[in-house]
């Protein structure tokens, strides 16, 4: 609004200019033609009177010019302020942007956060069972995928295994005895930090019925948890490096609305 403002001032300046400059023209013009008249007719009293009056018309010609140069001195004056209006305005533009930048970094897994939740170490079976199978007694990437759901289900508002920050496009494979997390090799045992409510994610893994406890009760895996008041999980990252230096979107594209 007052941009607008701004602008209609400007435009009654340079109307006022305008004005002055043609007022002067023509002020000018009758000027020097009561002077040729003077110099090539005969002279009459009302061109005397021109004559003596001219002192009195180059003060009012130069007056209005010093109006001419306050006008313009105006319109520098709110141009100046006009561009840093849209300066301002600009860079207010600019943090908001920036803002909800990192709004989205920190919602989707790009920022390295705080807070409270629970640890949970996994590994291989110690069962002295001999009925079970060999590929029963090893943590398989199966295994860990559905742990890692079962907290996002009971609310885990970040996550990490053995450090590798697990978002949206993380991939948990396995690769013989190891996993492979974000593109890295991830040994045994597997350390699953997980931020958020402690009491609805420790129930996640530890009330009966439960995948994590069923690996403990069913196959004598090692499943171990405990509630943490503050951790810090780190943002993603795939093949050590940060978001955009080794994943790269080939297929999906973006859909005009």
């Amino acid at each position: 609004m007052t941009k607008k403002i701004r602008i209609v001032r400007m435009e009654e300046i340079h109307i006022k200019i305008k004005t002055i400059n043609i007022f002067l023209a023509i002020l000018g013009f009758i000027t020097a033609l009561f002077i040729v008249n003077g110099v090539d007719a005969n002279i009459d009293e009302n061109t005397i009177y021109v004559i003596k009056n001219l002192d009195h018309y180059e003060k009012n010609i130069e007056d209005m010019r010093n109006i001419v140069e306050n006008l313009r001195e105006e319109v520098n004056i709110e141009k100046k302020d006009i561009d840093s209006y849209e300066n301002i305005s600009y860079l207010d533009d600019i943090i908001s942007i920036n803002a909800q930048i990192e709004e989205l970094k920190f919602y989707n897994g790009f920022t390295d956060v705080r807070g409270p939740g629970i640890y949970l170490k996994v590994s291989d079976s110690t069962s002295e069972d001999e009925s079970l199978d060999i590929m029963e007694r090893i943590i398989h990437d199966v295994d860990i995928t559905v742990l890692l759901n079962d907290l996002k289900a009971a609310g885990a508002e970040a996550i990490d295994v053995n450090g590798k920050r697990i978002i949206n496009i993380s991939e948990v494979v396995c690769a013989g005895p190891i996993l492979r997390i974000n593109g890295e090799a991830v040994p045994a045992p597997f350390i699953i930090r997980a931020i958020g409510d402690m009491e609805s994610l420790y129930e996640s893994i530890t009330e009966e019925g439960t995948y994590a406890y069923n690996l403990k009760s069913n196959y004598g895996m090692e499943v171990e948890s405990i509630k943490v008041y503050n951790m810090s999980i780190p943002r993603y990252k795939r093949y050590g490096y940060d978001y955009g230096d080794g994943y790269e979107v080939k297929y999906a594209d973006i859909v005009e609305r």
